[in-house]
């Protein structure tokens, strides 16, 4: 069973291999229909009928993506989907789309995912981003990243863009060759004393500078910089921009991103800690392995702090941007170079009125 760690408000998913259960929280009692498609554009297919919410329906993952809408005659939902790619060479690939704006626009779904590596991906795996038409990777990893753990190929994939913004201090920058060297080798140094003192301990100070050194260094500005001007060219997606584990400078790419289309704070700190919450398992195994090198608390505090997605780390980075500029419009255009145009452009075009079910539902009505 896999849980959905978040899709949009008062609507819970769960996945038992192909079948879905999908709750949609504090809906009036009354006959809700659930509609579905494989595209976000056109959901006009009724698959279920629940008076509770609560609906059960097959949907092999080899046949998706879907899309969803829920309704009666006086109640909806939003569109929403499942946010984590239910990928079996993959862990974090997961939909940037259901996130709400600052002027009660929603972020659309299908268009822009986040991820880890692609290393991974079986037949199955790039055969369902085949089908989700992914046109654009983005790439923020190393060229030596990219050589121990190159992507698997996906056919509909025009252009690979490479984006390295160079972050000096993540789990992912330790330069080894797999896991168990990674681990020695960042155990090490802290044994070693390359570790600066005043880090080695559970504040997380560490990943807050490294987060300042994302925003603020000129490797890292030319790399988002990029990034954000093949977003705002409507022609490179869908698009998956990715490093090694999602976290950092995925994590920091998602937050310039999601500031760019004006959505909520609330909403690109959920974003980051989502990561957290897929990778929670992962992060024990880490800290299990990291004990069998180590049993200094101060050590294994430092080395969690890397793994963890804390709300004040992402919000070190926004309070950085809000202290800079004055305004979100003037760090796009005056720290990435974007212009006005590519602003408007990126809005208008991967925004949409949070009533935008209301299309949806005339298109049923009509089919």
């Amino acid at each position: 069973m896999y849980k959905q760690p978040y899709t949009i408000p008062k609507v819970e998913i769960e996945r038992a291999d192909e079948e879905l259960f999908i709750q949609i929280k504090d809906a009036p009692e009354t006959d809700l229909t659930l509609y579905v498609g494989n595209t976000p554009d056109v959901i006009t297919q009724p698959i279920a009928n629940s008076i509770t919410g609560l609906f059960s329906v097959e949907l092999p993952v080899a046949e998706g993506p879907y899309y969803f809408v829920a309704k009666s005659e006086t109640f909806s939902t939003e569109i929403f989907s499942e946010r984590v790619l239910q990928l079996n060479g993959a862990r974090n690939i997961r939909d940037m789309g259901g996130y709400r704006t600052n002027d009660g626009k929603i972020v659309k779904w299908g268009l822009l995912f986040r991820g880890d590596h692609l290393k991974g991906l079986d037949q199955q795996d790039t055969a369902l981003l085949e089908k989700m038409n992914i046109k654009s990777i983005v790439d923020y990893r190393s060229e030596h990243e990219q050589l121990i753990y190159p992507n698997k190929e996906i056919a509909t994939v025009v252009n690979t863009f490479h984006c390295d913004p160079k972050s000096s201090f993540s789990e992912c920058s330790a330069n080894a060759v797999d896991l168990k060297s990674e681990n020695e080798k960042l155990v090490n140094e802290l044994k070693e004393g390359k570790v600066d003192p005043k880090f080695v301990n559970d504040k997380g100070d560490n990943v807050k500078l490294g987060y300042k050194e994302l925003v603020i260094s000129d490797t890292a500005k030319a790399a988002y910089s990029k990034f954000l001007k093949i977003c705002a060219d409507s022609q490179n997606v869908p698009l998956i921009h990715h490093c090694r584990g999602g976290k950092d400078r995925t994590g920091l790419g998602s937050m310039f991103l999601l500031l760019l289309l004006n959505v909520r704070e609330e909403d690109i700190v959920k974003d980051y800690v989502l990561t957290g919450i897929i990778r929670k398992e992962r992060n024990q195994l880490k800290y299990e392995q990291y004990c069998q090198l180590t049993d200094n608390k101060d050590y294994l505090d430092y080395l969690m702090t890397i793994l963890a997605t804390r709300e004040d780390f992402i919000m070190t980075s926004i309070q950085l941007v809000k202290d800079m500029y004055p305004s979100i419009e003037e760090f796009m255009i005056q720290h990435f170079g974007l212009t006005q145009e590519e602003i408007n452009q990126a809005r208008e075009f991967y925004l949409e009125p949070s009533s935008a079910y209301t299309k949806t539902i005339e298109k049923i009505q009509t089919s």
